[in-house]
């Protein structure tokens, strides 16, 4: 049986259509319908059916489709795995971060890639979750750190959760919010809100512990990704933060920074390693998930 046909029946499957398919494996669309067609030829019963413009996974096409997909990954392991011995201890390592781990883990993990003596090649990449999430099963990230209620529980996805860490709101020093020892909702949002992009999850806690007018869309005044350019308009400027703590761990030593005593007080976030349960670690990795665990805490 042809590896390259199982790969583009795989492929059709996630993508839904023939036309989507095709341009994720640089494929012409009559090529790949041929592939599948010999596909269907070799096993002898129908894995698609056609229906107009779309395509339905028939009932033996989702058995095939579960055997197809391991096939695919053990293939794929092995060469990933033979490319790593060539490659030495060192090696590639592709990591997803979300926009808090980004923030906390960047520069370390910069500095220890720049440590190895070009050894490691490291990349690090950001984006929505879902199109990291696609490229980790697409095998072009090997690990991802996100928020953990970002992740869908599914079987072909091992979450491996971080410590909590503290969600709070922060001001600079002699910010005048700052003087006093117990603030409610209502008594930061009388000043500029700074803070990422809340998932629904997140709303919700938000809406539960502060009421409706704590809704991000009608709270916030800043709203971005980059934490730590946040956190620096903080410090000049009587913006307050709101978000996880950790991230300005070194202006907070540093006292440039004050936590602002808001009652109640938010439940930690939660945060996870996100890998492909199965794959082969690169030789490095273990170093890198050291390093996360070392970052991520309060």
């Amino acid at each position: 049986m042809n590896l390259q046909k199982l790969r583009h029946f795989v492929a059709l499957a996630e993508a839904g259509t023939f036309t989507r398919a095709a341009e994720r494996i640089h494929l012409t669309q009559p090529a790949l319908s041929r592939s599948i067609a010999q596909l269907e030829a070799e096993l002898g019963l129908k894995l698609i059916d056609r229906i107009g413009k779309k395509n339905e996974i028939t009932a033996f096409g989702r058995a095939v489709l579960e055997h197809a997909r391991h096939v695919v990954f053990e293939a794929d392991e092995l060469s990933r795995v033979v490319a790593m011995q060539r490659g030495g201890a060192g090696g590639r390592i592709r990591v997803g971060l979300g926009s808090t781990p980004s923030a906390v883990l960047a520069a370390p993990l910069l500095a220890y890639a720049t440590r190895q003596q070009r050894r490691l090649r490291l990349t690090l990449a950001r984006g929505p979750i879902p199109q990291q999430v696609t490229a980790l099963r697409e095998r072009r990230l090997d690990m991802l750190v996100v928020e953990s209620s970002s992740i869908p529980p599914t079987s072909d996805l091992s979450l491996e959760i971080l410590p909590p860490l503290r969600v709070g709101f922060l001001a600079r020093r002699g910010h005048p919010a700052a003087r006093r020892k117990r603030l409610s909702f209502s008594d930061v949002a009388l000043y500029p809100l700074a803070s990422t992009i809340h998932s629904e999850a997140q709303t919700r806690g938000l809406i539960a512990n502060y009421g409706p007018r704590a809704h991000p869309d009608e709270s916030l005044t800043i709203v971005c990704e980059d934490i730590a350019s946040m956190i620096d308009c903080v410090v000049s400027t009587n913006t307050v933060y709101f978000g996880i703590v950790a991230p300005a761990r070194e202006k907070i030593e540093a006292k440039l920074l004050v936590e602002l005593p808001v009652r109640p007080e938010i439940k930690p976030s939660l945060f996870a390693i996100v890998r492909l349960p199965g794959r082969s670690e690169p030789p490095a990795l273990s170093a890198i998930r050291d390093i996360v665990y070392k970052q991520m805490r309060d």
